[in-house]
């Protein structure tokens, strides 16, 4: 021992827990190349490494803006690892803080609720929507108001969360240094050209509690090969000839298929898009931005799933459902169509749920090494296992070995 202390890169420390080849079949070409090896998907220093290097320095869905309806809306969310609540402000803005007093640390909110300030419970120092903090009773001694006039200042007032607005989607940047929400979100604005976004509107969400990795959730997703499988209905809808492989553009999948006929769920009793192109209306679209954002598009919607690690085999999904205009989101004209939608997706991602607990289960096994991939199929899934690592290896930080 010479005394020198030694730090490991993070794309060495990738190596060390995937094991040198299993690092490597990654980048091999799709003939030859396996996805990640099982040690992804169960070691707790590989979920830590995600959390750390993709989800606190991506852009992350953290709801829709009509779920923190009117001024004093608030509600929790873990991003991370990390509490955050977010707040309805007097002035309309959306704005997210870290869900802890500084006081003692204690958490502020942990349920959603409607108030006019956020209160600690353990010592009721008090902060405005906009989060400085108000007032600190009896701090200066008993009986003292502890009013603070102006502003509490950068170590009194909460802290403050990154949040920005797509077409009523809310994202969360905890690191704060992500790009501007626009240029993460360029991809899909211009595969949708044509498509007047302002018109959606949330109409509901599903929530779903997953026995498998986050990954899995996405790795289903973006093929298309298991679809004559599980889902009939789907299959029915959109044959498998239809389909192809999709492609990624920058941290972005993109796929979509011109289906032969509408049907309710897609296309039939729904408002459409105003202005949609004949060819855009016969149109199914979808798309993955990393690290979880997924969205499908068809003519009278724009539905979003999105999965949350909460460990190396569980994680958190939110189905939200967005339609087009306020009549269909909200009013009894549309009830029972809106209604059959939410439950169409919420079918159709039970198919999906069905194989994930057996997937990661699979991945216990020590003699499977990341499978063989369809080279029709999955390129982009094995694009995307190549993606999660170079994600984590562009960052500059360090662990001490």
């Amino acid at each position: 021992m010479d005394g020198t202390r030694h730090r490991e890169s993070n794309r060495a420390r990738m190596q060390r827990i995937l094991g040198e080849d299993g690092y490597a079949q990654v980048f091999r070409s799709i003939d030859d190349a396996a996805g990640l090896p099982n040690a992804a998907y169960w070691s707790e220093e590989w979920f830590e490494m995600e959390q750390e290097l993709i989800f606190r320095r991506s852009w992350v869905f953290a709801g829709a803006r009509a779920e923190l309806p009117e001024p004093g809306s608030m509600t929790p969310i873990e991003i991370a690892g990390t509490p955050i609540v977010l707040v309805h402000d007097r002035d309309g803005m959306i704005r997210g803080f870290q869900n802890v007093c500084r006081h003692r640390g204690m958490q502020l909110v942990t349920e959603p609720c409607k108030k006019a300030t956020l209160t600690c419970p353990y010592h009721r120092w008090a902060y405005g929507l906009d989060g400085k903090l108000r007032s600190r009773p009896h701090f200066d001694g008993p009986n003292a108001s502890g009013v603070i006039k102006g502003d509490g200042g950068e170590k009194l007032n909460l802290i403050p969360v990154r949040v920005e607005e797509f077409f009523g989607c809310l994202f969360v940047n905890v690191s704060g240094d992500a790009d501007p929400l626009d240029v993460w979100m360029a991809p899909v604005l211009e595969q949708l050209n044509g498509y007047d976004l302002s018109a959606i509107r949330w109409a509901g969400k599903r929530d779903f509690q997953i026995e498998a990795n986050w990954k899995l959730v996405y790795e289903n997703y973006m093929e298309g090969y298991h679809v004559f499988a599980l889902h009939p209905r789907l299959i029915d809808f959109a044959p498998m000839d239809v389909r192809w492989s999709g492609e990624w553009r920058g941290s972005t999948f993109v796929n979509g298929y011109r289906f032969p006929k509408m049907e309710e769920g897609r296309g039939v009793g729904l408002p459409h898009y105003p202005g949609i192109s004949e060819e855009d209306s016969m149109k199914g679209q979808w798309f993955l931005t990393m690290p979880h954002f997924a969205v499908e598009v068809y003519p009278d919607q724009f539905t979003v799933l999105v999965a949350y690690p909460e460990a190396p085999d569980r994680c958190r999904e939110e189905l939200h459902v967005f339609v087009i205009g306020d009549e269909a989101a909200t009013g009894d004209k549309y009830r029972k169509e809106r209604e059959d939608l939410i439950q169409m997706w919420d079918d159709l991602n039970v198919e999906d749920i069905s194989v994930l607990k057996g997937l990661q289960q699979g991945r216990r096994c020590f003699g499977y090494d990341g499978g063989r991939l369809s080279p029709h199929w999955e390129g982009p899934t094995l694009a995307y296992s190549r993606k999660i690592i170079e994600f984590m290896a562009e960052s500059d930080n360090y662990t001490d070995e």
